[in-house]
Parts: structure tokens; sequence; C-alpha cells
């Protein structure tokens, strides 16, 4: 299989890792300007694109291993995590290209974690899009580990070396930008001081300079299915359902997320305090990302007749865009026709995915960029191949209007209108609708939004910020100590610094 500019369309365990071109060592330079980062990413997503994942063996320059020698090395490839770039929107030049990124939206959440005996404290990203946990190891000695809490298993009397069932004690690991390399350990994780379970990671002893030198977070906890993780017992989702103890948890986590400093990340079930509107399920059609079918794209409530039943959608919390097929978008844009002088912005629809006869709409405020430079299109076109694509990519913009319920007992996805402070029932009701025109559609799998509140799950408060650097220098993101039983703590998370990656 290849990778097709996102997520993990290949896994195979090989004795070398990344061929000796400047493609693939570009991750260790620095990239001082925003927009040369932009247009380097996306010409080496597309080269991904077209020469695939079967790596030569023949030409190494990022041998890392330097322990447990004996075990046999997994290469993954996640390409969305830290990807950036605009796709097929209009590339602007100059002040107007600065302009339009000036459009200030959170672009990460993470929240606190802890691994070992004593407990050693992480600050991660709950993924949705990849399917492992990875941490900086303590011998991690290069720039992109230096910011960063380090994992150390000498330290912890409940850490030990694993092998996987393939007899692969290590991993390398390719995302959109960046890589990373580390052993694989066994230990005692927390989410919270109630939910604890043994947990298989990576302790990473290499990790490139661009993105981890810049990034507010320490490490990334994978939250898909089973193909995207390392191996049996790799899983967290898995974990969380079988070994995790969640009364009335029913193998359920939930995201709320917002621009303010109220985002959270609920192990056990959702909080219906948080929701606007009942929930609407869909059923996941492939075990991998959380990926779901919607029946149609409409305008303003109304069918377009775009989809034929083949239209599907992945829900991920590790990326701040919105993407689809190429040629989908492209009709897309065409039929929204926004005016490059925003004057007719008032004027364009809702964009909405259909599940049976209901809609989840995205307001032009969403699914446009819109500054004083002018208004363009913002969905990025990405084209994943079956059996997983095309596919449709929901990050942060769909996430601040929804709350997403994961199932994995089911599996399905859940969506309740999130309940913000200028959310009152009229708005909901415009974000979560009826199909217009009747339809052959049938009727959605809905359920109260109070029927599945659980009040012993976990809420974990999730701090929030910008990838990167911004054009002064320093971090774009500010994190505080976080709570992680109730979601009181708060947050210094705003920030007026450009945005490196836009929704």
């Amino acid at each position: 299989e290849r990778l097709a500019g996102w997520g993990l369309l290949y896994s195979h365990s090989l004795p070398s890792v990344f061929p000796s071109s400047d493609f693939f060592s570009a991750p260790f330079q620095r990239v001082s300007s925003t927009a040369p980062m932009k247009f380097n990413v996306a010409v080496r997503l597309l080269l991904i694109q077209a020469l695939g994942l079967v790596l030569p063996t023949s030409a190494v320059n990022w041998r890392l291993r330097k322990s447990h020698q004996t075990s046999k090395l997994a290469v993954r490839h996640e390409a969305l995590l830290f990807a950036k770039g605009r796709g097929k929107q209009r590339l602007q030049a100059g002040a107007a290209a600065v302009e339009t990124m000036k459009i200030v939206h959170k672009t990460a959440y993470w929240g606190q974690m802890s691994l070992g005996t004593p407990p050693q404290q992480f600050k991660v990203i709950f993924d949705t899009g990849s399917g492992n946990l990875i941490v900086p190891a303590a011998d991690c000695n290069v720039p992109g580990c230096a910011p960063h809490r380090k994992y150390n298993s000498k330290a912890s009397s409940s850490s030990s070396f694993v092998t996987n069932e393939r007899g692969e004690g290590s991993s390398e690991i390719t995302f959109g930008t960046g890589q990373v390399s580390g052993d694989f350990y066994k230990d005692k994780l927390c989410i919270g001081p109630s939910l604890c379970f043994d947990a298989n990671f990576i302790a990473a002893d290499k990790m490139t300079t661009e993105p981890f030198e810049d990034i507010p977070f320490d490490g990334i906890m994978g939250l898909g299915f089973k193909d995207l993780s390392m191996g049996d017992g790799f899983n967290i989702v898995d974990d969380l359902q079988s070994r995790a103890t969640v009364p009335g948890g029913n193998g359920q986590f939930s995201f709320y997320v917002s621009d303010g400093d109220d985002s959270e990340v609920t192990f056990g079930g959702y909080r219906a305090e948080r929701l606007a509107s009942d929930i609407v399920w869909a059923p996941v059609k492939v075990e991998s990302w959380w990926q779901v079918a919607i029946d149609d794209i409409t305008f303003n409530n109304m069918p377009k007749n775009l989809c034929n039943g083949k239209c599907q959608v992945a829900v991920d919390t590790g990326t701040s865009m919105l993407a689809g097929p190429s040629d989908l978008v492209d009709k897309l844009s065409s039929m929204v026709d926004a005016k490059d002088d925003c004057s007719n912005f008032d004027q364009l629809p809702n964009l909405g995915f259909q599940i049976g006869n209901t809609v989840l709409n995205l307001r032009p405020d969403d699914y446009m960029d819109k500054s004083s430079a002018g208004c363009s299109f913002s969905l990025m076109a990405l084209d994943v191949p079956p059996p997983k694509g095309p596919v449709f990519i929901f990050g942060d913009p769909f996430l601040r209007r929804f709350v997403t319920i994961y199932d994995r007992s089911k599996p399905a996805v859940g969506f309740a209108v999130a309940k913000h402070s200028d959310t009152d029932e009229a708005e909901a009701s415009r974000l979560i609708a009826r199909v217009a025109g009747g339809g052959s559609a049938g009727e959605s799998d809905t359920s109260s939004r109070n029927q599945g509140s659980n009040p012993f799950a976990v809420n974990l408060h999730l701090d929030a910020g910008l990838m990167g650097r911004s054009d002064g220098g320093e971090s774009d993101a500010s994190s505080s100590s976080s709570s992680s039983q109730d979601s009181s703590s708060s947050s210094s998370s705003s920030s007026s610094s450009p945005r490196k990656q836009k929704s």
C-alpha cells in the first residue's frame, strides 16, 4: 500500500529505515520562515504520494538503533500529524498570504498523563488519527527532545522492555513532518489519579528538530484502532476497554474543544452538560481511523448528490485541518462560489454532511479563510486510495462545533452540538438539522444527550495553543498544570500569533 499524504497505510518490518535523500533528511533542518515551510512540506507530501512507501534497503542515512539489537525493527509512516500545507486552496503571495494566516484558532489540544512507579508526568496530544503512545526517552539528547520531559525506565520499578508478537522491540516512525525512533516498553500508565493500567509504548531516543523542538507537548497518545498500533498490547483504545476500570464506561471516550480554556477529553463516556443537542450515531466502517460513512453533502440542508453512497469521513483529533478528496473539494469550491473580495460571504451556505436523515452543518466561518486580504475556500485536497479512501478529514474546525463520542464497543462515533457560551437551542437546531426536501435516506440513529452520561467518567482538562513558533521566535502555545479528575482547572492559552497550520 502507499501513503496518499495522510494516515497510516503501510506497516512492515525492514532491516533498514530511510533512503539517503534530501527529501527524508529535510526534517533535520530548521525552517525559519512560515511560507517556505508550507511549500517545502507540500512538496514532500506530493513526493510521498508519488513514490509510495516501499523503501530501498540499500540507501540508509538514519540508522538510529543502539540498543536491543537482537530484536527486530518496526517501521511506521503516519503523515497527517504535523503535516502542514494548504493543498488545493488558492495560493496567495506576499502580504496577502501572511494576513490570511492571522485568523487565529487553537491548533493543538493536550493534557497530562503519567508513566511509571513513581509516576513521571507528561503532556500528550490525544490523537484519534494514530495508534501508538510515544514519549521522549531519558537518553534522547537531540534538539527535538531537549525541551520536553523524558521517560526514565531506570527510575521506574514497574518498567520493562517488551517486544511485540513479531519479535520487534523498537520502531522508527515518519510523520508528515519529522521522524522518531525508540524502543518498546511496558509500564504503569495513569490518566488522572483513578484511571490506571499497564500499557505498552515507545520511548523515543531520537526526535527530529522539526517539528518536535517547537511542539508545546511532550508526546502523542494515539487513540486510533489496533491496525495503527505496533502490535498486540500496544493499542490504548483496546486497553481502555479491557483493562481500565471506569464504572459504566462502556469503552467510550469523548472530546469537547474550544478556543477558550475549557477544552477536555472524557474517558468512560461524556458530560451531558457539554452537549447542546441529542447525539447522532454513525457506525465505524473501517476500523483504523474513526471512519464513518456519510450519505451526501448538503448546502443549507439540501442534498447535492455528490456522494452516491461512497463518501466517508475520518474524525481526527490530531489535526487542525479540514480536508477531502480532490475531485469533491474542487466541486465544492466551485459550487460555493465564494468571491475573493468576500462580497458574498454573508450569503454563503451552511456546508453539511448527511447521516441518514440528519445533517451536521459547518458555517461559512468554519470552512472559509476570511481576512482583510480576502476570502478563500479552506478545505485541503487530500486523496487517500481504497480501501480506506476516498475520505474526508474532520479536524479542529469540526471538533469545535461538535462534541465527538468514540464508542469502541459498537464501534461508532457520536456527534452532538457543542454547548459553547454562544450556543442556544436555536443555533443547535441549525447545526444539527433535518435533511430538506425529503429524500430516501433512513432514520438516523440518535440517543438522548442524558442517556449515556456517566458520573464516574474521568474528565481530563486540555490545554490549548498553536503549533510551532511565532514570528518573534517564542512558543505559540502556553500551558498550565492540568487537573485530571475534573475540568475546573484553567489554562492561559490565548494567543495572537499567526497560525502555521490553517484549519
